[in-house]
């Protein structure tokens, strides 16, 4: 039984407040990010739950810096359940993200051909976009995901998805059931899990030895670059940086041979990772530089997160300047994008009812349902077509700008104007 000397986190009703880093268990991490109380990022209400919007909980949300390994995480960790049973985040609904998927697989099948007799397992699937993708390619698929609202119906309909968490203790049942996987994929699901270790174990428990793990997260110099501090959330309780998962991968006995940057989501980093014993895969050159921008960009220092947090403040205080500003000349202002962002942004910039009139979103099954925090109605974005359009939206979803301008141009051509709030404000129109 673990004693109260080594135990690394202190149980605070539905939430562990950590007091060691969770890769290296170092007591040295150092608070570098405060965005206070907030709610939970995807922690959406259906419309008539009146009862939960009153009973809303907030929790303390503080990134930290290990100085010993250089893991910046959160250190105040929600139940997984409270996370993710029912999720509300839906990639298919973001033509942007299938698209990747697709792309994704195309480039696998150069890597692995003879699809037929190839196991290509996908841990967090959501509801199902790379799985289909696989699946129409020929491969055998799998999917694993714990969102009981997304998957359940998929496997209904007949989609290979497990509705679980991927562990180790599972990785077994998978392989006795499945046999060995020739990859693993992930996708922006492996900063979510509180516990790494035991994930990492069930990968080297599911891999082929020839296999190798390929999976995609927020790459942490964009992040800082970018100012997206609307990606940070007690969903993501990591930021990597290669050098802290080298030295993560490194504990683990495993390696990182490549890396892939890619402008997805705001900026994010495919890492590929294979058995340090079994991998014949070489080291890449695009890795080999990585490891030096990163020390230059100062990755691997406290100083360089304070200071962003400094920026993070000035960004806040623009937003809310160009709004009031707005709001002054009775003009009307809605946000775009019901989503982990949005609520990070509506909650850190204080954007109340008073300032925004409601939220918009693609995705229906959202429509209808509150904002966390803030409780604004979310409707169809159809509304920016109708005659009492707003003056101003501001986009959460700004990282897929493109796309909305492209979808929305009929609101630009007639005098709509986008607020975007990061990296930096600033106003589109036609």
């Amino acid at each position: 039984m673990e004693s109260e000397k080594t135990k690394n986190f202190i149980l605070i009703g539905d939430h562990k407040h950590f007091i060691r880093c969770r890769f290296c268990n170092s007591e040295k991490m150092q608070v570098v990010i405060d965005l206070g109380n907030v709610p939970l990022a995807g922690g959406f209400f259906k419309k008539g739950n009146s009862q939960k919007l009153a009973k809303e909980k907030l929790y303390p949300l503080q990134i930290c810096f290990c100085p010993n390994c250089f893991l910046l995480q959160i250190n105040n960790v929600v139940n997984a359940d409270i996370l993710f049973e029912n999720y509300f985040y839906f990639s298919s609904s973001i033509k942007t993200l299938v698209d990747h998927f697709e792309t994704n697989v195309q480039e696998l099948t150069k890597i692995l051909p003879n699809t037929k007799k190839r196991l290509i397992v996908e841990i967090g699937c959501n509801d199902g976009s790379f799985i289909k993708s696989l699946v129409h390619n020929g491969y055998k698929a799998l999917g694993v995901d714990p969102a009981q609202n997304i998957t359940q119906p998929l496997i209904k309909q007949g989609l290979p998805i497990i509705n679980d968490y991927f562990s180790e203790k599972l990785a077994k049942k998978i392989v006795n059931q499945y046999g060995h996987a020739d990859a693993i994929y992930s996708f922006h699901t492996l900063a979510h899990i509180e516990d790494m270790n035991d994930v990492i174990k069930g990968v080297k428990v599911l891999l082929k030895r020839s296999g190798f793990l390929a999976f995609e997260v927020h790459y942490l110099g964009d992040l800082i670059r970018e100012v997206q501090y609307d990606m940070m959330y007690h969903e993501h309780q990591y930021y990597y940086s290669l050098i802290a998962l080298k030295n993560f991968f490194a504990m683990q006995d495993m390696e990182i041979f490549d890396v892939k940057p890619n402008p997805i989501r705001g900026g994010s980093m495919m890492y590929f990772v294979q058995n340090k014993q079994f991998g014949k895969r070489k080291i890449s050159k695009n890795l080999i530089n990585l490891v030096l921008k990163e020390k230059k960009q100062g990755l691997d220092k406290a100083k360089t997160f304070t200071a962003f947090f400094n920026y993070i403040n000035n960004t806040k205080r623009k937003l809310l300047k160009l709004i009031n500003e707005v709001k002054a000349k009775k003009q009307t202002i809605v946000g775009y994008g019901a989503s982990g962002r949005g609520t990070i942004l509506m909650n850190y910039c204080n954007l109340t009812k008073q300032l925004l009139d409601y939220v918009i979103d693609d995705a229906p099954a959202k429509h209808g349902a509150y904002t966390p925090g803030t409780h604004h109605e979310i409707y169809s974005s159809a509304a920016l077509n109708s005659s009492n359009r707003p003056d101003y939206v501001v986009l959460f979803a700004w990282p897929f700008i493109e796309e909305i301008k492209k979808r929305h141009s009929k609101y630009l051509e007639k005098g709509g104007k986008f607020i975007v709030p990061l990296p930096r404000v600033k106003i589109i129109g036609n």
